[in-house]
């Protein structure tokens, strides 16, 4: 290992690391759950409630197809969610622990 290399231990220890670490898992879970809960709801609604699947809501729309769609809608708004905190909140806290890598710095000097 050269002198030069970052000290990876130390770097997973330090803070910012920590808390980004924490802050992507919460919104990963998050995110998840929410997406699970709703193609959840999808298939109760079309697997329980066949007559309210198949109801027409506006020119051969029916529930199920608007529900269907809205899978998609939902996926792309997490996916624009996650990618404005990354870019807004986990951006500077990546630079952070750039920046530690680069100074070699313990995990104290991190805190």
């Amino acid at each position: 290992m050269s002198s030069d290399a970052p000290d990876w231990e130390a770097l997973h220890r330090s803070a910012p690391f920590q808390q980004l670490v924490a802050e992507r898992g919460r919104f990963v879970r998050y995110a998840g759950a929410a997406l699970l809960v709703w193609f959840a709801t999808f298939l109760a609604v079309i697997g329980g409630a066949p007559a309210v699947a198949g109801t027409v809501v506006a020119a051969g729309m029916t529930v199920g197809f608007l529900l269907g769609l809205s899978q998609f809608v939902v996926a792309w708004l997490l996916t624009w969610a996650y990618l404005r905190r990354s870019n807004r909140r986990w951006a500077p806290l990546e630079q952070r622990v750039r920046e530690l890598a680069a100074a070699g710095a313990e995990p104290e000097a991190a805190r």
